[in-house]
């Protein structure tokens, strides 16, 4: 369903451009990956180690909720998979009992296999986890429109991801951006936090990014 590789980077790149300022909706700590859309749709990149993630989240126009279903879904299914929930010192079920309600729960093995916990609804929501870049459905520049060069804009955005997945983002390759993403702005941008988000996410040289133990 989804490149876990790609949601990480570009969703990450997003996070650090909101750190700094300019927009807001997508963050990284200590469980992964966070998305709100500030409209009470929210989904999570979890990633558990060697490849390993869980992706969880709710839309609000749905009413299904597996919140319930969680504990003993995964008590019932693989070895790696049962441990991360159980590991009481891992965080995975500190992570999902903060979210409730859950509309959905995927997870997501070394092997790319995949599966979830079952829902009523064919429609589970899952369909707002999206790439924010690649899925193209992305408004950063919005405020660019009629201001500046979009193209431009848009090389600016594609150097910014190439260097994240280097793990070699800058402040140099940031600065352009955000001044495309918030053009107006009279302040300055937060580059100190822009570049702790990218070191938490693992996109500056040397950094790792965040994963909770699968055992």
């Amino acid at each position: 369903m989804h490149d876990l590789t790609e949601l990480w980077l570009e969703g990450s790149v997003m996070a650090v451009i909101h750190a700094a300022g300019a927009e807001q909706g997508y963050w990284v700590d200590e469980t992964g990956l966070n998305h709100d859309d500030g409209s009470s749709n929210w989904w999570q990149l979890v990633p558990l180690g060697g490849g390993r993630a869980v992706v969880m989240g709710k839309d609000h126009d749905l009413s299904g909720d597996v919140y319930d279903d969680i504990a003993q879904t995964l008590s019932d299914g693989s070895d790696w998979l049962r441990e991360a929930w159980e590991n009481d010192s891992g965080g995975l079920r500190r992570t999902v009992n903060a979210k409730a309600p859950i509309g959905f729960f995927h997870w997501y093995d070394t092997d790319g296999t995949q599966d979830c916990v079952p829902t009523e609804d064919e429609d589970d929501g899952s369909t707002l986890v999206s790439a924010p870049f690649s899925d193209g459905d992305q408004r950063l520049f919005e405020a660019y429109y009629g201001v500046g060069d979009l193209d431009e804009a848009d090389r600016f955005a594609d150097a910014l991801l190439d260097a994240a997945r280097a793990g070699a983002l800058t402040a140099d390759v940031l600065l352009p951006v955000l001044r495309c993403a918030d053009p107006d702005r009279t302040r300055p941008f937060d580059l100190e936090s822009a570049l702790k988000t990218a070191a938490m996410a693992g996109l500056v040289a040397g950094s790792r990014a965040p994963e909770l133990p699968a055992r």
